[in-house]
Order: C-alpha cells, then sequence, then structure tokens
C-alpha cells in the first residue's frame, strides 16, 4: 500500500460514521491478532525450523501453486482434494529437479515461478531470495523444475498436514474471540 492509500484510508476508518478506532473492542481485537501473529511467526521458526522470509518464500510457491490448480480445476479444492494434489505435485516432477537455482535458467512460459517472480511479489533482494530459495531446496520444502520453475518439493507434504490444520485452529480461534467481543461485526461492517 502507497503512503497516500495508507492515509486515506486512514482517515475513513478514523471519519466513519462507526470510527472504528474509537469503538471499545478495537484494543481487544488488536491485542488477539497480535498474540495471533507472533503464534504464528513462533510456529514457523519452531515447528518448520525456517526463518520468516523462507516462509513467506514458501507460501509465495503455494499461492502459485494453488493459482495454477484452482485455473485447472475451474473450482476450489477441499483439504483432502488438495491434499491429493501437493502428493500428485511432489510424487510426479522427482525427475525433472534442478538442485541448485543458480544452475536454472527462465524461459518464456508465464507461468513458470522464478526467483524474480518471487522478489516481485515478496520485495526481498534476488540474491537474498536466490539463497532462502536453495535453503528451502536442500530442506526438501521447494524443487525446481526445468518446466516448471520453483515448485513445492516432498517436505511441504508435511507443513500441510501439520502445520495448516493447527493454523486453521488459530485463525477460528481468533474469529471467535473476535465475533464474541464485538470486533468481527465492526470490522464486517466497515467499508474502507
Amino acid at each position: 500500500m502507497k503512503e497516500d492509500e495508507i492515509k486515506s484510508l486512514k482517515e475513513k476508518i478514523i471519519n466513519s460514521p462507526d470510527n472504528l478506532l474509537l469503538q471499545k473492542p478495537f484494543g481487544s481485537g488488536m491485542y488477539l491478532f497480535t498474540m495471533f501473529i507472533i503464534r504464528y511467526y513462533t510456529r514457523v521458526r519452531e515447528q518448520l525450523k525456517i526463518d520468516y522470509d523462507s516462509f513467506i518464500i514458501l507460501q509465495t510457491v503455494v499461492s502459485h501453486s494453488l493459482y495454477l490448480l484452482s485455473k485447472k480445476k475451474g473450482e476450489s479444492q477441499s483439504y483432502s482434494e488438495l491434499a491429493t494434489e501437493w502428493e500428485k505435485l511432489i510424487i510426479n516432477k522427482k525427475a525433472d529437479v534442478l538442485e541448485e537455482v543458480a544452475d536454472y535458467s527462465s524461459t518464456k512460459n508465464k507461468l513458470k515461478l522464478s526467483i524474480s517472480s518471487i522478489c516481485l511479489v515478496t520485495t526481498l533482494p534476488k540474491e537474498t531470495t536466490r539463497r532462502k530459495v536453495n535453503e528451502l531446496i536442500n530442506k526438501n520444502f521447494l524443487k525446481i523444475s526445468k518446466k516448471e520453475g520453483i515448485i513445492l518439493g516432498s517436505q511441504y507434504k508435511k507443513v500441510f498436514q501439520n502445520y495448516v490444520p493447527e493454523t486453521v485452529k488459530d485463525v477460528t480461534k481468533l474469529m471467535k474471540n473476535w465475533e464474541k467481543g464485538g470486533v468481527l461485526k465492526s470490522l464486517l461492517n466497515f467499508n474502507p
């Protein structure tokens, strides 16, 4: 978000008839959200044993994979359907993998995920992204396919099986607490 967009949104929040910032549940809602973010960050480091920038790179690859799946299938998948799709993706790409990002040369395929496209999404420097992608490859979270670019590796299956359900549980808890405290209603009624 650009600085002028942030300023405009801040003015809307302050000057709205409901004035989201003046409502009592705002502080408690912000506290609950902050605790959710801290727990999320801590789980990345403790459970996945990777830094947060690497996690965001991994999530960028997940996002790209979900986008391609939705284009291919034309609809959103359930948890079990996604688990099956990840399994197919991970198994079918084993023969077509390069070991290092440094050896990877991009083609004209617009749907191929590359270091440069990850840099655009994450705003991380190119060399940092390249280094972290290589680290994620070494840990088998990612792979590089000559045909499809940067894709999910075999370790992503564990992330999907363990980390995702716990995150769903935490998001559900946050939403229920927001609903109980009146924050969710205020947020849903707010029109930025």
